[in-house]
């Protein structure tokens, strides 16, 4: 991590920060040391992305015992007061979270098992079709399903966190309508800086917003301007163009690390059921130099600063306005 300014370095360790998307190697203790030196209060950890029911319990199991294993670095979060404790602690809190629906398979009722469990975010498809809709990959975008309308429903009874980072159009449009609560794009970034079908229109971010929804920003390579050249500048050149979109109430940050992961993982990752990746990586994957691992998150509290950004939208952006969305969902 490269030295940042004195006035930075008090913001960034006064301030509640939260990322958005984090889905490096768990059970790994320097992904967790990072987390701490990083100075990050919380991260919504992903357990699930094409698991069904039985191996998401696994891991939800995995992660209990790095509770104990690694409780100096990091504990559990479902409530907003866990976040507080996690700040007052010195430890970053783990949100226990979903990048697809595949871990509920075709039972609604599992929703409050994985609930009770600790889950708090599921993000309705990852990339392809399943039983609630469309992924942003898929041929076709059927909309939501009555499926996911009754999913919707059931996480909204529950309080839980509507994602729709990965989620194909229609079906991202029709989960805001069905949501009686403000949804989370929680990794995306802005298809007028990049044109991939990863990355949101301005039609979506505002359909969210005025639903008090939250976008955060993606470092992965493929969907910046830039790719593989990308630096921390161009990074915050997609929080100001979100800034311009959806205003400093509703922007955050959603990184998408994958520190410590293998060759064979993200092979797993980009291919799914597929029997190809849904498009290549160019591996070791090289992210934005200067924000490549989570303790080097304060770098990009500096370069928020540099960009001219009061103190007050950048405490926002870095974790408020989650932190917002979160207590508006989970309540109490």
């Amino acid at each position: 991590m490269s030295k940042i300014s004195p006035e930075a370095a008090q913001l960034h360790n006064q301030s509640i920060i939260i990322d958005g998307l984090n889905i490096s190697r768990w059970s790994d203790e320097e992904v967790y040391r990072h987390l701490r030196e990083g100075g990050i209060t919380a991260i919504n950890a992903s357990v699930a992305v094409w698991e069904g029911t039985k191996a998401t319990l696994q891991n939800i199991g995995r992660f209990y015992r790095d509770f104990e294993t690694y409780g100096q670095y990091i504990r559990p979060v479902t409530t907003v007061a866990d976040i507080h404790a996690a700040k007052k602690e010195g430890k970053t809190g783990v949100i226990l979270g979903f990048q697809n629906s595949s871990p509920i398979e075709e039972d609604l009722d599992l929703v409050e098992v994985f609930y009770k469990l600790g889950v708090r975010v599921i993000q309705i498809t990852y990339n392809d079709l399943n039983f609630v809709g469309a992924g942003c990959y898929e041929r076709q975008d059927i909309g939501l399903s009555q499926f996911g309308m009754d999913l919707v429903r059931e996480m909204d009874r529950l309080g839980m966190i509507v994602d729709l980072s990965h989620v194909g159009y229609k079906t991202t449009m029709d989960a805001i309508e069905a949501s009686r609560n403000p949804v989370w794009f929680s990794h995306a970034n802005p298809m007028a800086l990049k044109k991939h079908v990863r990355n949101k229109t301005d039609e979506q971010v505002q359909a969210l917003v005025k639903k008090g929804g939250v976008v955060g920003v993606n470092i992965f390579p493929p969907f910046l301007q830039r790719e593989y050249e990308a630096t921390l500048d161009d990074v915050i050149d997609v929080f100001e163009y979100w800034l311009k979109i959806a205003g400093e109430d509703h922007v955050s940050v959603g990184l998408d690390f994958t520190e410590n992961q293998s060759e064979e993982w993200f092979h797993w990752l980009m291919s799914g059921k597929r029997k190809d990746p849904v498009y290549p990586l160019e591996l070791p994957l090289r992210l934005p130099q200067g924000i490549t691992r989570a303790d080097e998150m304060p770098n990009l509290t500096e370069g928020l600063l540099k960009r001219g950004l009061s103190e007050n939208v950048v405490r926002k952006i870095m974790g408020e306005n989650v932190l917002r969305l979160l207590q508006q969902v989970w309540g109490a």
